[in-house]
Formats: C-alpha cells, sequence, structure tokens
C-alpha cells in the first residue's frame, strides 16, 4: 500500500532527526477559511458493492450499510459504508475497520469511468491491507502479547472514510482520512485528496490549474507557515525544507522527493530504496479556495495535528485558470 509504505519510510526518516511531539493543532479547513466541507446526506440507494474478498490468513467477516450521496442530479458520489473486523483463534475481536465505496455520476460517461476506476483503486487498496497485512500484524502481535492473558485493551483499527469538499460541473475535489491504531502511544490520521476536472475525468494537476501554479503555491504556503511559526512554535526548525510533501498534485515521484529530503538514508550513495510511485496528493478545491495539508510529522511533530493552509481564490487569480475557479 503505497501511502502506508510511504508513512513508515518517513518515520524511519524522521526517526534519526525528531524527538520532540510538542505544538498545537490545527485540524479543520474552518479554522482559515470560515467553512468546513460539506457534510454528506442521505439519498438514494446504490447499487450493492462486492464485499471483499477474504484473505487466507485471517478470518474477515464485513457488513454493508446504507447509501449516502454529494451532488446534483447529473454530476454525484453516493457512498456505501463496508464494516468489518478480524478474529483471532481464540474468538477475540482483534481487528475492526471500516471504508467507505463511491458510485460516481457524470454527464460523460467516459470521464465517469476515468473517476470511478481512480477511486475504486483507492477503495480496493485499503481493503486489501487492512484483511492483509494490517490483520497479519494485528493477529501476530495478540498472539505474542496477549493471547491468554486477562488484558481486554488489545485491538488494532483502521478506518477510512471520503468527505466532499467541492463537486460541480468543473471540479470533483475530495479529502480522505485514514484514521487508525496499532498499538503504542497514540494513532495515526494519513489524510490525503483526490481532483478531478469534472468533464473529462482527468486527475488535477498544478499544470492544468496553472502555469506557475505550484511556485505560487509554494510561496504562500511558506508565508503562512512563517507568520504562524512567529504567532506560536507550531513547526520543525527546518519545516521549511519540507514543502515538498505539502504542496503535491500526486505526479512528484518519491524516489525524487525522498532523496532530496533524506539523502542519508535516499541518497545515490545510501543501501536504502524509497517506495516505488508517486507521492499521494495534498491539495483539495473548496467554494472558496484551495488548501494544502501538512501531514503528520511532515513539517510539525504528531502533537501539531494535520495542519491546513487555506487561500482564496482570489490569492490564486493571477497564476489559477478561471474554468477551475468560483
Amino acid at each position: 500500500m503505497k501511502k502506508k509504505t510511504s508513512l513508515l519510510a518517513l518515520c524511519l526518516a524522521l526517526c534519526l532527526a525528531l524527538t520532540a511531539c510538542g505544538g498545537t493543532q490545527t485540524t479543520q479547513s474552518e479554522d482559515e477559511s470560515g467553512s468546513a466541507a460539506p457534510d454528506v446526506s442521505a439519498s438514494a440507494e446504490a447499487e450493492p458493492v462486492e464485499e471483499p474478498t477474504e484473505t487466507s490468513e485471517v478470518e474477515a467477516d464485513t457488513s454493508t450499510t446504507a447509501a449516502s450521496s454529494e451532488g446534483s442530479e447529473n454530476t454525484s458520489i453516493i457512498f456505501e459504508t463496508v464494516e468489518g473486523s478480524v478474529i483471532a483463534d481464540d474468538g477475540t475481536e482483534i481487528v475492526t475497520y471500516s471504508y467507505q465505496v463511491p458510485t460516481v455520476t457524470l454527464a460523460d460517461s467516459a470521464a465517469q469511468a476515468a473517476v470511478q476506476a481512480d477511486l475504486d483503486a483507492v477503495v480496493e487498496t485499503f481493503a486489501a491491507y487492512v484483511q492483509g497485512e494490517f490483520a497479519t500484524q494485528a493477529k501476530e502481535a495478540y498472539a505474542t502479547y496477549y493471547e491468554g492473558t486477562e488484558d481486554g485493551s488489545y485491538g488494532f483499527s483502521d478506518d477510512m472514510t471520503f468527505v466532499v469538499s467541492r463537486i460541480d460541473d468543473a471540479v470533483i475535489s475530495l479529502v480522505i482520512d485514514e484514521v487508525g491504531y496499532s498499538g503504542g502511544a497514540h494513532g495515526w490520521d494519513t489524510r490525503y485528496c483526490r481532483n478531478y476536472d469534472a468533464q473529462t475525468g482527468e486527475a488535477l494537476t498544478f499544470d492544468m490549474l496553472g502555469e506557475n501554479f505550484r511556485a505560487k503555491a509554494e510561496e504562500l504556503v511558506l508565508a503562512k507557515a512563517d507568520e504562524m511559526q512567529e504567532e506560536e512554535e507550531i513547526f520543525f526548525e527546518n519545516y521549511a525544507d519540507y514543502i515538498l510533501e505539502v504542496v503535491c498534485d500526486g505526479t512528484e515521484l518519491c524516489a525524487d522527493v525522498y532523496a532530496q529530503l533524506y539523502p542519508d538514508l535516499y541518497g545515490a550513495d545510501s543501501s536504502e530504496e524509497a517506495p516505488e510511485g508517486t507521492l499521494e496528493p495534498t491539495y483539495y478545491l473548496t467554494q472558496e479556495g484551495v488548501i494544502f495539508l501538512s501531514g503528520e510529522y511532515v513539517m510539525q511533530p504528531y502533537a501539531g495535528g494535520i495542519v491546513e493552509f487555506s487561500f482564496s481564490y482570489d490569492d490564486l487569480i493571477d497564476v489559477m485558470n478561471s474554468q477551475y475557479m468560483l
């Protein structure tokens, strides 16, 4: 699973340099933009989704609950929630998980198929992970530390949810949260995004948003981070170096970014190999503007939460294609 592998690799690198867990938390887009992404409300039912295939190493029980939807008649996404658990050999529930399965409706069938295929891949990757690698880790940990004891506090969990940030005839933008726990002092929250051109189904890249969009976004994020750091020390001392992981559209190669950020681990002369593939997109569009994410342990320590940098379309008017603005 690309994002889990990337997170583990980042943690390995950070362990060499970071020990602090102080800071303050800014997690919701309404902190700076004045409005959060819209809630999902109940609506029409979608076609039943196929339940995930059980793995050979664990017993995984799943169930599907009712659908909810977001959007208009011709441009909409319906979600169904799948919940499941993994049971140890002695009958103890050792993993709980849930995820949403989106069904996309667009006016153009080719665009609809492209967006649907990409979101299906997100869901399938998550389902395979929680029922495979994650469940196996939980089963091994349970057998090693908890089986046969009276300690009832054991339990792994992982939940994936979608929030539709913007959906209209120009843009579909979603925020994806994976919140979980696998032992230790605290859990994790991995937040990333998906952005599409609603007319073509293409993933929105910075080049599509505007020729100089990336450079302007980096400038704005660093300026906002500097202001926040002066008011309250939220970020790591070298936070500016990690702009490469905050302004991402999903085209950035992990190998290139890791080699630049962590040359001792992933440089040309190192023995470690960076994860394959690209970084996850870390921006999304709203009715008011564009928001960039600094995830856990990127610019700030764990206690800093996930920091969101919000900018209005007016802030980007000189560099952003008008077709994607409101």
